[in-house]
């Protein structure tokens, strides 16, 4: 009965859960209200900071020695950070099952945008239709999760893991930036795993692992455009 009307208070109570609830959402502890993991919620807001200033260093750069990236890429991977952050902000916030599918659809922009920036060039496809096949692309990638939420993670790994490969046979200059954001990589999924598993775990504290993984995933995404405009420079 208590949990019953704890969940009646909360602007979440009529929504579909997470596939987390109710007991596997990481390590911090869930509250009821409007924001129901704190220091999870807020840390997603780095990669809006990380949109910004890719934004930013993009159009200061055009005006000086031409864009790192071009209108439609730039669109794209501003986006995609946006999305990442807000999604994973109102997962964290709200632990539904529409944020849950946000956050995930997220993760996959960033991992396609990267493997569209390269294959792209490489097979001759025109801008326009490298964002209707970005669109397309991730349009099923939603669809596949809303179907079979269980294979989320994995095929958000596989993504990525061919993302990095791609770039990194098609990087010159820009594989010290890539290298070390893959290095970074690496770290923020040891602290997500330990955060995920309990090994290490502190329900009522600020600093929580998950946290530290999308900081850590935020750094890594301003690892690739500095990749991209060493490649540039080259």
């Amino acid at each position: 009965m208590i949990p019953l009307a704890l969940a009646t208070l909360s602007p979440w109570g009529t929504w579909l859960p997470a596939t987390c609830t109710p007991a596997d959402c990481f390590c911090e502890t869930v509250h009821e209200g409007l924001i129901r993991q704190p220091a999870n919620t807020w840390s997603s807001l780095a990669f809006l900071l990380a949109a910004l200033w890719v934004a930013g260093k993009n159009t200061s750069r055009a005006k000086r020695e031409g864009a790192v990236l071009g209108p439609a890429e730039t669109w794209l991977f501003v986006s995609s950070l946006l999305i990442v952050g807000l999604g994973s902000a109102f997962y964290h916030a709200s632990l539904t099952f529409v944020g849950q599918v946000v956050d995930v659809s997220g993760m996959y922009l960033i991992a396609t945008f990267m493997l569209l920036h390269r294959l792209g060039p490489r097979w001759g496809v025109p801008p326009a239709w490298s964002v209707v096949g970005f669109v397309a692309l991730n349009a099923a990638l939603m669809a596949a999760q809303v179907t079979t939420p269980s294979l989320r993670r994995i095929a958000f790994g596989l993504l990525l893991v061919a993302a990095v490969g791609v770039e990194w046979r098609s990087s010159r200059a820009g594989r010290r930036w890539l290298g070390a954001g893959a290095v970074l990589m690496g770290i923020a999924f040891a602290i997500w795993a330990l955060d995920r598993w309990r090994i290490l775990c502190a329900p009522e504290s600020l600093l929580q692992g998950h946290a530290l993984w999308h900081v850590l995933g935020a750094i890594a995404a301003a690892f690739v455009f500095r990749s991209y405009a060493a490649d540039v420079r080259d």
